[in-house]
C-alpha cells in the first residue's frame, strides 16, 4: 500500500454554528489543486472513553469547474484525518494502492422506511470507509447524488455492515437534516 503524504497541512474541522454535531473543513489541496469542503456529521459527542464518535461525511470537491461528491463513514474510534488527495503515480509508487472492499447496508428512514440497499465501499488507510462511486472499478451503479433524493425525504440514514463479522462495530443511525441544510448552502456542493 502506498504512503499517504500531505502536500500541505490539513485545514482544521470547525463546528458549524447552531449545529453541535456538525463539523466543516474547507481547503484547497496544493498538489492536486482540488478545492474541497468536508461536512462531518457526528453520531454523538465523543464517548467517556475519549474515542472519536461515529461520523458520516459528505465531501464535495471541485477542480477546473468539475464538481464531485464522496461519502465516507466511520463507526467510531477514527479521528478526522482531512482530505485525501487522489493517487498520483510516482517512480516509487507506479500503481495505485488496492484498498479492502466491504459491503455496507444503507437504510433510509423517515415518515416511512425504505428497503435496505447494499453497496460497495472501500476501506481507506485512514480507517474511513468511502462509497465507491460508479466507474470502471466499482460495481455501484448509483452516485451519491442520487441518494440525496432519498435523504431529502427520509433523513435518517441507518448504515452498517451487510455481513458483519464478530469484530465489526454495530450499525449507526445518522439524522442527516443538519448536514443536508449545510450542503444546500455550500456552493462547492451544488451540481
Amino acid at each position: 500500500m502506498g504512503v499517504v503524504t500531505w502536500a500541505q497541512q490539513p485545514e482544521v474541522a470547525l463546528p458549524v454554528a447552531g449545529k453541535p454535531n456538525l463539523l466543516r473543513q474547507e481547503g484547497t489541496d496544493a498538489e492536486s489543486g482540488i478545492h474541497y469542503v468536508r461536512l462531518m456529521l457526528l453520531a454523538a459527542p465523543a464517548g467517556e472513553d475519549g474515542r472519536a464518535p461515529a461520523r458520516f461525511t459528505m465531501e464535495c470537491t471541485e477542480r477546473g469547474g468539475k464538481r464531485g461528491l464522496n461519502w465516507l463513514v466511520t463507526f467510531g474510534g477514527v479521528e478526522p484525518d482531512g482530505f485525501l488527495p487522489p493517487f498520483r503515480r510516482t517512480p516509487e509508487h507506479p500503481e495505485a494502492p488496492i484498498n479492502p472492499v466491504r459491503n455496507l447496508t444503507m437504510d433510509f428512514e423517515g415518515y416511512t422506511k425504505w428497503k435496505p440497499i447494499t453497496r460497495s465501499w472501500e476501506e481507506l488507510p485512514t480507517g474511513e470507509l468511502r462509497y465507491r462511486n460508479p466507474g470502471m472499478h466499482s460495481p455501484n451503479m448509483e452516485s451519491p447524488q442520487l441518494f440525496l433524493v432519498y435523504l431529502n425525504s427520509l433523513p435518517a440514514l441507518r448504515i452498517g455492515y451487510a455481513k458483519a463479522t464478530p469484530g465489526d462495530p454495530a450499525e449507526k443511525v445518522f439524522d442527516t437534516r443538519p448536514l443536508l441544510e449545510e450542503l444546500k448552502k455550500t456552493p462547492t456542493c451544488q451540481p
